[in-house]
């Protein structure tokens, strides 16, 4: 439940001693962008802890998104296949690979135990870090949030941002408002790294996501705002979620859009696919969120039951030319430009390069800036401006 590194420490100290049979992968996530996400980071670990568990290996969750699996030398060679596989795909998908170091065991212990003692000594040098010396203390702490999330108002733990249609850029209309949790406001409320500690990382997010559709049950149930929330297939697919649905006082098929993970969908297409047919059963509103500009090509097949498609922004979409622009454009018109959602977008450039690109659903720092503060209408230009802006993280 805390975090591994001394347990780690002491497996890498008997390893120098008895050169066991064994092989130690170390996976570093924490370079991986929007690792904070609940529904990203569970994926991706989930799909490691799959393979791992196949193999009997033993799992070290570490600082910092950090991973440590212990196998047979004899299965490392298929636990490593597994995390290059992944790493791929995140690359396939426009993001970094996972970073990944190999260590044996039996012939060459002495550079795993040097790593394991700097992990070790980076924890407990760190000052908003708690090092625990027994596991009962994660547990009181998972133990107190859940106590006080179950019954609290989670408003102050709420964030907002607008999904802004401009289709007139000098009229924008607001399509719907997405609500998120904010991990980052939940560590200040209880003073604990929740990101450092994986499992009660992942409890904690647990806690939230059942809270959030209490939330919108009990305090958004007169609300007349279009709302959209993130979820992943697991509490989709959970026996009680037809029942939630069903149970809802407002009119949730008006008011509600329901994002899926770009990542889930493509790592779990049966369950997948499970999940969209609840969902249309269900005249549900779908959109399938964080889908990196590269990989529009396979979106165009992407079923029509999929109402929005959020595509994140990148610096590049604004230098695109020639044939790249013209695949981008004929992509664009084979999904339907009224499915895409440019989100993350920081600032005006990245506005102007949807309106180009013939967009009109934004979403991000930019958006809200210019509603705050309305630009006058101008003709988008043929040619995208440049500029390379931090994205705007939801999380």
């Amino acid at each position: 439940m805390r975090t591994r590194e001394a347990d780690l420490l002491a497996l890498a100290v008997k390893a120098a001693e008895e050169h066991p049979d064994a092989t130690a992968l170390l996976v570093d996530l924490s370079h991986v962008p929007h690792i904070d996400d609940p529904a990203f980071f569970r994926v991706l670990v989930g799909r490691l802890q799959e393979r791992a568990r196949q193999l009997d290996a033993q799992r070290f969750d570490l600082a910092d998104h950090r991973i440590c699996f212990v196998v047979r030398t004899s299965d490392a060679a298929t636990l490593e296949t597994a995390v290059k596989s992944l790493s791929s795909l995140l690359v396939a998908h426009g993001k970094p690979p996972i970073q990944e170091t190999r260590f044996a065991l039996q012939t060459r212990p002495e550079p795993f135990l040097t790593a394991c003692r700097e992990m070790a000594k980076a924890v407990e040098n760190r000052p908003d870090f708690r090092a625990e010396d027994d596991d009962g203390r994660a547990l009181a702490a998972f133990l107190a949030i859940e106590r006080n999330l179950a019954a609290a108002d989670i408003s102050n733990l709420l964030r907002e941002q607008a999904i802004v249609d401009l289709s007139d850029p000098a009229a924008p209309s607001i399509l719907a408002i997405e609500i998120f949790t904010s991990i980052q406001a939940v560590q200040t409320l209880y003073g604990i790294p929740l990101t450092r500690n994986p499992w009660l990382f992942d409890r904690v997010t647990e806690i939230l996501d059942r809270r959030m559709l209490l939330h919108l049950s009990r305090d958004r149930a007169q609300t007349d705002r279009r709302l959209s929330i993130n979820i992943h297939l697991s509490t989709v697919l959970s026996d009680s979620f037809e029942t939630f649905l069903l149970d809802q006082r407002f009119d949730w098929r008006r008011h509600l859009i329901f994002e899926l993970s770009h990542i889930e969908m493509i790592d779990a297409p049966d369950r997948f696919a499970a999940a969209l047919r609840r969902f249309t059963d269900l005249e549900a509103t779908v959109a399938v969120d964080a889908v990196p500009w590269t990989s529009l090509a396979h979106m165009a097949e992407a079923s029509s039951d999929i109402r929005f498609i959020k595509v994140e922004w990148a610096p590049d979409l604004a230098s695109l030319d020639g044939d790249a622009r013209t695949r981008l454009t004929e992509m664009l018109d084979r999904i339907g430009r009224d499915r895409i959602v440019l989100h993350h977008c920081p600032d005006e450039a990245a506005i102007e390069t949807a309106l180009a690109l013939g967009i009109h659903l934004v979403q991000g720092w930019g958006v809200d800036a210019r509603l705050s503060h309305p630009v006058a209408a101008e003709k988008p230009t043929t040619t995208a401006p440049h500029g390379r802006k931090p994205r705007s993280q939801r999380r």
